[in-house]
C-alpha cells in the first residue's frame, strides 16, 4: 500500500495534461500524443506549425510569452514565424479531438476490468472508478476508493465518531460517548407510560409531544391496568374474608380451651378455699366470662385488628370501583373520537395518494415537454446559425466585411479579451471553394500593436472532393475608404507548399495573409476608413482558371 500514488481527480475541464500512455489497449501511435507532456492527447489544440498539444500544455506554455516549438527543433524544421508558439496561433484540432475519443482505452488502476473508449473513459470513469487510490484525509493511508469509506468508519486511527442520535462528532482518541448520552436530547428512551405496557421509544426533546399526541392510547393502557387490579382485588377481597373468619374461628376455639383450663384449675383448689374462708369463693361465670386475663386482651387486639384491616380492604375496593367507572366512561368517549378521527384520517390518505398519482402524472408530462422544448431550442439555435451563415455568403468569390462597433472590438484586442475575429464564410461559386477573413485589429506576430493584421483562411466545405488542390487562386484583400478615394489594397499568391492551403482535413486551415496590412496610426488621423464606428473589408479572389 505504501508504493501507491494518489489518483488525480476527474475533469471534463480543459485543466489537465494528456491521458495516460498505459491506457491504450491497442498499439500507440506517435500522431496521438502530446508534443509538450508527451502523453495522449486532451482537447489537442494544432499550432501553425502542424504539431499537436494539449490545451492544458499549450495554454501552460504560452502563458508566460511566445515560445519555441519545441517539436519544431527536434525535426530541425524549425522556421519563424511559424515555429513561434503564442497565444492565438493555434486552434482546436476537432478531428484530432473525435480520433483520439474513439480509441480503445483500458482502466489504468490495478484490478479494475473497465473497458471502452478514451471519451467514455474521461466522460464516465476517470476520477470514479473503485479502484482507483485515494488518500485518507485524516490519516493519510493510501487505499482504494471502495475501500475508503470502511476505513474511515472502522480502521482509521484519526476518524471521528458521531452520535448516532444527535450527529455531534467525537474523536476517537478523547471520545466520551457515555457521558454524552446521558444528556443528549435526540437519545431514544423508553415511554414513562412503559410500565403500563407502552412500547414506544422517544427522543428525550420529544417526549412531552409523544404523551400529548398518544394520551388516548396512554389512557386506554392505564384502563387495561386498573382493570387488572382490580379483577385481582375481587379475587383476593374473598381469600381475605375467609382467612380472617379463620383466624377468628381459631380464637373461638383458644378462648373455649382456656375457659376449661381455668374450670380445672378451679376444682383442683377447692381445699385451699376453705382455709381461706374470709375470702369470697368466685365462681366459674364471674372469674372467665369477662376474661381479665393478657391472654384475653391479646385476642381481642388480634381479631379488631384483622376486622380492621378486612374494613380497609374493603373500602379500597369500592373507591377502585369508582375510579374504574369513571375512566370506563372517559375511555368510551375516546374510542369514540378516535374511531370518527381514524375514518377521517383514512379518507384524507386515499386523496393524498390520489393526489400524488395525479402530480407524478403531470411531473412527467412537464419533464417531457422540457425535453422535447430543449430539442426544439437547440434545432431553431442550429437553424437560425445556418440561416445567419447563408445570408452572409456570397458565391462569386467577392466579399464585403462590415465591422461595426469598431473601438470596443479595439479596446477588446488591445486587452487581450478578443485578440481576433472570423468573418462569415463565402464561396467561389455554389460548390466551390469555403473560406473566410481573420482580423487582429490590434495586430498579430510582427504587427501586434502597430498595424491591423488580416488573414485568408480557407475553410472545409462539402464540395472539396470535386475541386482542386492546393488552392492557387490569387487573393486580394482591401479595407475600404467609405469616400471611394484611397483604398489600402494587398495581394498575394498562395505559396502551394504551405498546409495553409492543402485541402482542409479539420474546420479551417491555419491562415495565411498580411500581419502588416494597415499600420494603427493611418486609423487612428482623421480619415475616412472609419465612419459611424464601422469599417469594411473587402476579399476578392481571382476566378481565373476555375
Amino acid at each position: 500500500m505504501a508504493a501507491r500514488e494518489p489518483s488525480p481527480p476527474s475533469s471534463l475541464e480543459g485543466n489537465k495534461p494528456g491521458f495516460p500512455k498505459k491506457i491504450l489497449a491497442n498499439k500507440l501511435e506517435d500522431k496521438h500524443l502530446c508534443n509538450i507532456c508527451l502523453k495522449i492527447l486532451r482537447r489537442p489544440f494544432q499550432a501553425q506549425c502542424g504539431h499537436r498539444f494539449c490545451s492544458y500544455c499549450f495554454n501552460k506554455a504560452v502563458s508566460s510569452g511566445p515560445q519555441k516549438c519545441s517539436a519544431c527543433i527536434k525535426e530541425d524544421i524549425f522556421e519563424e514565424p511559424t515555429s513561434i508558439l503564442k497565444q492565438g496561433c493555434a486552434f482546436p484540432d476537432n478531428a484530432a479531438k473525435r480520433e483520439v475519443e474513439a480509441l480503445e482505452a483500458v482502466c489504468i488502476n490495478e484490478e479494475c476490468s473497465w473497458t471502452g473508449t478514451i471519451k467514455e473513459y474521461e466522460a464516465n470513469h476517470e476520477g470514479k472508478c473503485d479502484f482507483r487510490i485515494l488518500s485518507c484525509p485524516s490519516c493519510k493511508e493510501l487505499l482504494r476508493a471502495n475501500e475508503l469509506e470502511r476505513h474511515n468508519e472502522r480502521e482509521c486511527p484519526e476518524r471521528t465518531l458521531n452520535c448516532k442520535y444527535c450527529k455531534e462528532p467525537f474523536h476517537f482518541k478523547n471520545i466520551k460517548y457515555v457521558d454524552h448520552i446521558k444528556l443528549c436530547t435526540k437519545f431514544r428512551t423508553p415511554c414513562r407510560f412503559h410500565v403500563v405496557g407502552c412500547d414506544m421509544t422517544v427522543e428525550k426533546e420529544k417526549i412531552h409531544d409523544h404523551e400529548q399526541a398518544c394520551s388516548y392510547e396512554h389512557l386506554n393502557l392505564l384502563l387495561h391496568f386498573i382493570m387488572g387490579i382490580k379483577v385481582n382485588l375481587e379475587s383476593l377481597q374473598p381469600q381475605s374474608l375467609e382467612l380472617a373468619s379463620h383466624k377468628i374461628h381459631e380464637l373461638h376455639q383458644s378462648l373455649r380451651e382456656l375457659e376449661l383450663k381455668m374450670g380445672q384449675l378451679s376444682g383442683a383448689g377447692a381445699p385451699v378455699q376453705g382455709a381461706c374462708a374470709p375470702l369470697p369463693a368466685p365462681t366459674l361465670g364471674t372469674s372467665f366470662t369477662p376474661l381479665p386475663t393478657a391472654v384475653g386482651a391479646a385476642l381481642e387486639l388480634q381479631l379488631h385488628s384483622e376486622k380492621t384491616k378486612v374494613a380497609e380492604l374493603s373500602r379500597r375496593c369500592q373507591e377502585l370501583e369508582l375510579k374504574v367507572s369513571t375512566f370506563e366512561n372517559i375511555v368510551c368517549v375516546l374510542n369514540r373520537e378516535m374511531e370518527r378521527s381514524a375514518t377521517t384520517m383514512e379518507a384524507y390518505n386515499r386523496q393524498h395518494r390520489l393526489d400524488q398519482d395525479k402530480i407524478e402524472i403531470l411531473n412527467n408530462k412537464v419533464r417531457q415537454l422540457e425535453r422535447t422544448v430543449g430539442l426544439r431550442d437547440l434545432s431553431i439555435v442550429e437553424m437560425e446559425a445556418k440561416m445567419r451563415e447563408m445570408s452572409a455568403a456570397t458565391y462569386d468569390g467577392v466579399f464585403v466585411w462590415k465591422i461595426s462597433d469598431f473601438s470596443k472590438k479595439r479596446q477588446d484586442a488591445v486587452a487581450g479579451r478578443a485578440p481576433a475575429m472570423f468573418s462569415a464564410a463565402f464561396y467561389t461559386s455554389k460548390y466551390g471553394y469555403k473560406m473566410c477573413l481573420r482580423i487582429y485589429l490590434n495586430g498579430d506576430g510582427t504587427g501586434r500593436g502597430t498595424h491591423l493584421s488580416l488573414f485568408f483562411v480557407v475553410m472545409r466545405g462539402h464540395s472539396d472532393a470535386l475541386l482542386k488542390w492546393p488552392f492557387n487562386q490569387k487573393v486580394t484583400l482591401m479595407l475600404l475608404d467609405q469616400n471611394n478615394r484611397e483604398h489600402i489594397i494587398d495581394a498575394f499568391r498562395p505559396d502551394i507548399s504551405s498546409s495553409s492551403f492543402q485541402r482542409p482535413v479539420s474546420d479551417m486551415n491555419i491562415a495565411s495573409g498580411c500581419p502588416l496590412f494597415c499600420p494603427l496610426s493611418k486609423l487612428d488621423t482623421k480619415n475616412s476608413y472609419i465612419r459611424d464606428d464601422t469599417i469594411f473589408i473587402k476579399a476578392i479572389v481571382d476566378l481565373t482558371g476555375l
